[in-house]
C-alpha cells in the first residue's frame, strides 16, 4: 500500500509541473497518478484502491500547495473509482482496462465540471465537450499502461485471492 500511494503521489507531484493536457481545457491532465490506483484496482483490493486515491488526492493538494484542488479531486476521484469498481466487477469479461479507464475518466472530468459550476454558481457545462476530449486522450493513456503491466506482472505480486476476482488476464 505505501508502494502504491507512493507511487501515485509522486506522479500527481510531477504532473502538477506540467502544462495542461489541452491548451483549451483548463485544469486538463493526463491523470498519471491514475495508472496506480487503477492498478490497485486490479491488483490489491477495491479498498486498497480507494485509499491509495484518498491519500493521494489529500498529501497531493497538501504538497502541491494548492488544498482548494481537493474540492474538486475527492469527489470525482471517488465517483469516477465507484464507476470504475462497479464495471471491473460485473463487465469485465466485456470490457479492456482502456475501457473501464476511458469510463473513468469521463466521468470524473464530469463531476469536476459538475463541482466548478455548483462552486462558482454558473453553468459551466459547455467545456464539458473540452473536458471529455481530455478524457479520451487520457483515459486510454492510463488504460493502455495499466494494461500492459497488468499483463507483464507476474502473477506472485498479485493478491491471494486474485483468482475470486473477475477477468483473471487482462483483455
Amino acid at each position: 500500500m505505501a508502494l502504491f500511494t507512493t507511487a501515485a503521489l509522486l506522479l500527481h507531484l510531477v504532473e502538477a509541473l506540467l502544462p495542461p493536457l489541452l491548451p483549451f481545457a483548463p485544469g486538463a491532465k493526463m491523470g498519471l497518478s491514475n495508472v496506480v490506483t487503477l492498478l490497485a484496482m486490479v491488483l490489491l483490493s477495491y479498498t486498497d484502491a480507494y485509499l491509495v486515491l484518498l491519500l493521494r488526492c489529500f498529501l497531493g493538494s497538501v504538497f502541491a500547495g494548492n488544498v482548494s484542488s481537493l474540492l474538486y479531486s475527492l469527489p470525482a476521484g471517488v465517483i469516477s473509482l465507484t464507476v470504475q469498481l462497479l464495471l471491473y466487477h460485473f463487465l469485465y469479461r466485456f470490457l479492456s482496462v482502456m475501457s473501464i479507464s476511458f469510463a473513468g475518466a469521463a466521468v470524473h472530468n464530469a463531476v469536476q465540471v459538475a463541482v466548478a459550476s455548483f462552486t462558482v454558481q454558473t453553468n459551466l457545462s459547455l467545456m464539458l465537450p473540452f473536458m471529455l476530449l481530455a478524457s479520451v486522450i487520457a483515459g486510454l493513456f492510463v488504460g493502455i499502461v495499466a494494461f500492459f503491466v497488468i499483463k507483464y506482472l507476474p502473477k506472485k505480486f498479485y493478491i491471494d485471492d486474485y483468482k475470486k476476482r473477475p477477468g483473471k488476464e487482462p483483455k
